[in-house]
């Protein structure tokens, strides 16, 4: 009997260490600085049509992005190719910020790293600054310095949103 208590007593003493351990790397983990080039929470997602949408890529229960942005390429003066990131939600057909993408449509999706240009428009879209031409590109705007900004052309074609 008293064989019994000493090892259900060491049992659960060796359970409450490695719950402390993993606690403990949990907490040390959480609370460090982010790796300036390591994995942000944002994921690009390739779609065979050309289209590719930046936010927070989920494939649970199904494969679907929150805080989407979409990437509008244009052709400025000169024919310089310019790109753009813009809030899926500011389209002018006014949808949600949530999309659903059909799985067969998805051509790949790659996490994008913490030092991306694109992350950072992302997580402070006020930091795109006026151009030197006076336009002032919508929020997320990533053109040349020093270019023409003539704007996007046209919307992009919508996925499936729920």
């Amino acid at each position: 009997m008293g064989k019994k208590i000493i090892l259900g007593v060491l049992a659960l003493f060796i359970i409450l260490v490695a719950l402390g351990i993993w606690a403990g790397s949990w907490f040390i983990a959480r609370w460090q600085p982010a790796n300036s080039s390591g994995p942000s929470a944002y994921t690009a997602v390739y779609l065979t049509t050309g289209d590719i949408y930046f936010g927070k890529f989920s494939r649970f229960p199904r494969p679907h992005m929150t805080d989407v942005w979409f990437l509008q390429r244009s052709t400025g003066q000169n024919n310089q190719q310019q790109f753009g990131v813009f809030p899926f939600g500011s389209a002018f057909w006014g949808p949600v910020s949530k999309v659903y993408f059909n799985e067969s449509q998805i051509l790949f999706w790659t996490a994008l790293r913490n030092d991306s240009q694109v992350v950072k428009v992302l997580q402070n879209p006020s930091s795109v600054t006026q151009q030197d031409t006076g336009a002032v590109p919508p929020a997320g705007q990533l053109v040349p310095q020093g270019s023409n900004f003539q704007g996007p052309s046209s919307p992009p074609p919508a996925p499936r949103q729920e």
